[in-house]
Order: structure tokens, then C-alpha cells, then sequence
């Protein structure tokens, strides 16, 4: 993991080097093995580096190709490195250092803007090109590695992350008054917005040519829907899947330090840790060392220890327990601060991770189990496949099925309601649901939100639009694509990636691979549930690697109720009296003081129902206190409970 910082003038202006330090400034923990600028002219060129491989313990910061003159600064990894190496070095273009930042720029000589489609990994990176004046960017398909960038008048920023943009006096902190709206639903629509207007994050499978002639901003990957895997056995499945799983591990345990893994006990988080120690003794991977730890929680609805404990018993290792922990309000607050952007969700970073990850300089890597739920988890809309299919009989079956979800996730919401959005509703020819829609009003926005703030952001029409989705052979894979193409899912990855990189690490997750994805995307729904199993495929790969008990295990721990303890516990109702995006307009003040009564009450008596507005809650709280450190200039929001106390 490391760090990107650009200024290009492209007015032909000569770049200023003190901007691009500064930019580096701000990001320390992400240039803990150094740190460079290279600078010509209208460019400037900034890298922080983190060596996290092997390899990157000798790669120059930035990586400069003297025949050339081309000029890189990467966040990233690229996993096919040996194909590609022999690849470019059949073409003529020869590898001489073996780094991943040489690989990519070899890619880019051999390839141009074709190149990224090339590369299998996770990365954000920005190429020099001196012969054509252009600066070229890209980002992974997934959006592992984060990107921002701000275009001023003659002049282009981007960096790693977003606040390092404001190092530069040119670019102006204002809301993005549209994508708050969103935030406050939960309901990220553009993948290209942030909460500031002019900054810009450069959206996952993307490129961008930036140039005095102007931008070019163009898709180099998408999903294929045409790809079908279909085999005569679930063994077959099964091992396809292994194999990839085996892959995508194999190259995130590609690492010059230790590796730590998150082990709730869950089945993804178990199977990573599981299937490392299975491959580690096989001599089949080697890292300098691995450990895994978990948060143990006693309530009900999280409680996972008992399964940690099997996957310990099977593979004895270093563990870790950590004890779950309340982010207090004076952490959020700095995180504000310093970030510019919205704390972190209280699911994210749910322990005191200090003494573990924070005090320590052997680990440069964190495993997650990230992507198992995205892919694999399942749809209700299975149930507009079975009736197209006329299998009654199986959807009868699936609805008493899924009449009871997992702990930790929302109620059923009922067979009339679930049959007619879910199995009818997709059904429906396109053109008669468009008269439906001209005749009915537009979803309403959550009523939390004023109704001011919401006509003049048109929350409606956007909540109401759908990211374009191409033909799919079952609408279960329609699912699958609108994950991968959701506004959600570079926000979920921007905040993981910046919670890790605060403690010097690398955060890495096997199960968000491009060929996992690819694999799941192609293969039968019925290899992705079966019966009252979810992951189907998953837990028959791991036949003999994961404990029975852990790999039979229907449910699934459920941590919304950090939302509601983060919330109580950091003052309660009166976190909500006087709220600055109720007297700006942004929310309605008694209805989210309203809900949060409510939210208590079914909260202390152990009522499911506090989930229904639990993290609307949160949200608005995290808005507050953007709103407040960053426009207001309010360095200690909130005050007033402490002060009465």
C-alpha cells in the first residue's frame, strides 16, 4: 500500500512542488519506507511508499523510466505478475527489476490504454507520458485502492485520498448537497460523487487521459454476462472454485512482513484463515508469518467465539482476542478532522485495534473476508426465475425458507409483499411498468429528510434511477451485477481501505478477487444457495480444510447492534437536540429525535425492530459532524453533553 499525489498544470504553468509535499504531508502513515516528488515542468509527481511485497522493498519512489521518460506512482499489487512478465518479455518489452510498479509501466508501453484490462490485482495508478503530454489514470475494477481528483481551471489534482486535495488553496471545500442526500438514505447513486462539489473519485474498471486537449474518462472492464460455467457435478464447482480461492490467497500472502487476518467466525473470515493454514503447511505459500484476531462479543446476535475456537482447534496458531469497543466521540471527531470525510461506521473498526495492529511493525498486510456476502449471499429475486420457470414447488419451498433470516439482518418482510416486488414486479414487460411509473409518484425519500432538501436535490428521481444493467440470463444475476456496479460499494471499500491503512497495513480480501467475482457471476444460482444454504460453492470447496461445525453453520452473526451502542453510548437522545443539519435544512429534527426513541426503546427490550432505523440514525450523526468540523469550523461538537455533566 502506499500513496499517489499529482499536480499537472496543464495550462503549461510550471507545477508547484511544495503543493504535492504537502499532499505527501498528510498521508504519513502511508510513507512509512519513504517518500519521493519528481517534477518537470507542468507536472509533479508524488509518491508514498509502504512496501507491502517483497519486491516493492526495491522500487524507486516514483518509478522513473530514464529510456522513456515516463513516470509512475502506484497504490497497488498486481497478482498476475509472472503471465504478464512472460508476456511482455516475449513482446521485447523486458523486465528488468521485477517490481509491479516496472510491470505495469512495461504494460502501458506494450498495451496503452488497454493495459489496465491486463493487469489482475488491486490498484490505483497515474503514468507520465512526456511524448503526448498526458497524464493517464486508472483504477481497479472493484475499487479496492481509492482515487480522487479535482479539475480547476488549468490545472488537475488527484491523490489517494480525498483530503490531501485541499493541500492545494485552488480547490474549495462546498457540499455536494445531492450526494449528502443520498448518504443521509444510504443510497450512494453516482460511483463518481463525493460530499464535496468539484471532487470526484475515479470510478472502479475506469481509466482517465488528462491532457491539454482535455479528458478522456472511458470503461476498460465490465462483468460478461454471456459467460456461462456449467459442469456435470458440484464436486466440479467445487474444486473450479477452490482453485481460484487457492490463487486469489496465494497472492495477497505475497508479502515482505506478517500477515494478520480478521477471524470472526464466520465462513468467509474462516475459510480464509483455514485455507492459509491448510496451504502454509503444504509449503504451498510463504510469508514471514500469520495471525489472525477476532473481536469477541457475548451478545446473542454476535457471539462467534465458539466457532473461532473450532478453527483454532483444527489449525493452532497466534490469535488474538480483542475486546469490542464504542468509538467515543472525541475519535470520531479526529477523524473528521483529519480525513475531511465522514467517520467510520461502528461495524468497521468495532474494537481498540491499538495493541494489536497499532503498536506493532512486524504486519504490513490485513486479510478480510470482504466479498463473500456480495457474491455469494443470494437474492430474493430467485423468486421471478422460479416463476418463470413455472418451479412452484421450489419457490413455495425458498419462501419458507427465507421466512427467517439470518441474526442481525432485517425481518421478512411478508410472502404478498416479497412475491409481488420480488417475483412479480421483474416480470412485468418494461414498457408497462414505465406507464406505472409516469402514473405513479416517485419512491418517497426517507421521511427524515426534509421535504425542502429533497425537491431541491431531486432525491426522488435519483433514488428512482437504475444503474444500466446489461442481459443477463436470470434476474439472481442481475443481482450479482448491480452489486458490482452499486454506488455503495466503492464507499464500503474507500472507508475499509482508509481504516486499515491508519495502522501502516495493506488491507487485502481474497474473496473480492476479479476471478472470484468472475466465477460467481457465471455459475448456476444453485451453486450459490441450495436448500437453506447460502455460499454453496464456498462450503463445498472447503470440504476437509474448515471445521464441520463452522462450515454447516446456517446463520451468521449480526452487528448492526454497534450502531445502536455506538449511539447510546455516545450521549443518547440528546446527540439529536441540536443538530446544524436541522437548522440548515437538511433533516427534520423531531422525526429523527422520534425515531430514536423509538430505536431505544425496542433496543433495550431486545426487539429486532430497533434495525429499522438504527443506521438512518447513525448517519445522520456522521453528517453532523462533517457538517459541523469541516464548514462550521466546530472543533468540539456535541460540547454540550460533556459540559452538564
Amino acid at each position: 500500500m502506499s500513496g499517489i499525489a499529482v499536480l499537472y498544470q496543464w495550462d503549461g504553468a510550471p507545477a508547484d512542488r511544495s503543493t504535492v509535499e504537502r499532499m505527501l504531508g498528510v498521508i504519513p502513515y502511508r510513507s512509512v519506507d519513504g517518500s519521493g516528488v519528481w517534477i518537470n515542468g507542468p507536472i509533479a509527481i508524488g509518491h508514498a511508499k509502504l512496501a507491502t511485497t517483497p519486491e516493492a522493498l526495491t522500487e524507486t519512489s516514483p518509478f522513473v523510466d530514464d529510456s522513456s521518460g515516463l513516470v509512475l506512482s502506484m497504490d497497488g499489487r498486481v497478482d498476475n505478475r509472472d503471465e504478464l512478465i512472460a508476456d511482455l518479455n516475449s513482446r521485447g518489452h523486458q523486465i528488468r527489476t521485477g517490481t509491479d510498479a516496472e510491470i505495469v509501466l512495461r504494460a502501458w508501453q506494450c498495451w496503452g490504454v488497454e493495459a489496465p484490462a491486463k493487469l489482475i490485482g488491486d490498484f490505483a495508478f497515474v503514468l507520465w507520458d512526456p511524448s503526448k503530454r498526458t497524464l493517464f489514470c486508472a483504477r481497479d475494477p472493484l475499487g479496492v485502492k481509492p482515487f480522487y481528483y479535482f479539475k480547476g481551471p488549468g490545472f488537475f489534482l488527484c491523490a489517494s485520498e480525498l483530503h490531501q486535495l485541499f493541500q492545494d488553496p485552488r480547490v474549495l471545500r462546498k457540499p455536494n448537497e445531492p450526494a449528502v442526500a443520498d448518504i443521509l438514505v444510504r443510497m450512494p447513486v453516482d460511483r463518481e460523487e463525493t460530499l464535496f462539489e468539484g471532487i470526484r473519485r475515479l470510478e472502479p474498471a475506469h481509466y482517465m487521459c488528462v491532457s491539454p486537449r482535455g479528458v478522456e474518462y472511458r470503461r476498460y472492464y465490465d462483468l460478461d454476462p454471456s459467460r456461462e460455467i456449467v459442469y456435470r457435478s458440484d464436486d466440479e464447482y467445487a474444486e473450479h472454485f477452490l482453485s481460484l480461492f487457492k490463487q486469489a490467497l496465494q497472492c495477497r500472502l505475497r508479502s515482505n512482513k506478517g500477515v494478520a487476518s480478521d477471524l470472526s467466525g464466520g465462513l468467509d473470515s474462516s475459510s480464509i484463515v483455514c485455507l492459509t493454514e491448510h496451504l502454509r503447511r503444504q509449503g504451498q505459500v510463504h510469508c514471514p508469518s500469520f495471525e489472525s484476531f477476532s473481536v469477541r462479543f457475548e451478545s446473542k446476535d454476535a457471539a462467534e467465539a465458539e466457532y473461532v475456537e473450532e478453527v483454532l482447534q483444527m489449525y493452532p496458531h497466534r490469535h488474538t482476542y480483542l475486546s469490542p469497543a464504542v468509538t467515543p466521540l472525541t475519535e470520531l471527531i479526529r477523524q473528521v478532522a483529519h480525513y475531511q470525510d465522514l467517520p467510520d461506521e461502528p461495524n468497521l473498526m468495532c474494537a481498540d485495534y491499538i495493541p494489536i495492529l497499532g503498536k506493532r511493525n512486524d504486519l504490513r498486510v490485513r486479510l478480510s473476508g470482504l466479498g463473500g456476502d456480495e457474491w455469494l449471499s443470494g437474492t430474493y429475486l430467485v423468486y421471478a426465475d422460479l416463476i418463470r420457470q413455472l418451479r412452484i414447488t421450489t419457490l413455495l419451498q425458498t419462501l419458507r425458507i427465507n421466512r427467517t433470516p439470518p441474526a442481525g439482518s432485517p425481518a421478512f418482510p411478508g410472502y404478498a409483499r416479497v412475491l409481488r416486488r420480488y417475483g412479480v414486479s421483474p416480470l412485468l414487460p418494461e414498457g408497462f411498468k414505465s406507464v406505472i411509473r409516469r402514473w405513479r409518484n416517485p419512491p418517497e425519500p426517507s421521511a427524515m429528510v426534509s421535504r425542502a432538501f429533497a425537491a431541491r436535490t431531486r432525491l426522488s428521481e435519483r433514488l428512482a434511477t437504475q444503474p444500466p444493467v446489461p442481459r443477463c440470463r436470470s434476474f439472481a444475476q442481475q443481482a450479482v451485477y448491480r452489486v458490482y456496479a452499486s454506488g455503495f460499494f466503492p464507499y464500503v471499500m474507500e472507508l475499509n481501505q482508509r481504516g486499515t491503512s491508519r495502522f501502516r497495513l495493506e488491507g487485502r480480501h481474497p474473496l473480492l478477487d476479479r476471478r472470484v467475482m468472475e466465477f460467481a457471476f457465471a455459475i448456476p444460482y444453485s451453486q450459490i444457495c441450495r436448500g437453506n444454504f447460502a455460499k454453496f460453492v464456498l462450503r463445498e470447496s472447503m470440504r476437509g480444510i474448515l471445521p464441520e461445525r463452522v462450515r454447516m453453520r446456517p446463520d451468521k452473526a449480526g452487528l448492526t447492534e454497534l450502531h445502536a451502542m455506538a449511539l447510546i453510548e455516545n450521549g443518547g437522545e440528546r446527540l439529536f437536540d441540536r443538530l446544524n443539519c436541522v437548522s440548515n435544512g437538511w433533516v427534520e429534527g423531531e422525526v429523527v429525535r422520534s425515531w430514536y426513541r423509538s430505536m431505544a426503546a425496542a433496543f433495550s427490550r431486545g426487539d429486532p425492530s430497533y434495525m429499522n432505523h438504527v443506521c438512518d440514525l447513525w448517519m445522520v450523526l456522521a453528517v453532523e459532524l462533517w457538517l459541523s468540523v469541516v464548514f462550521l469550523g466546530i472543533s468540539e461538537p456535541f460540547k454540550h453533553l460533556t459540559a452538564s455533566k
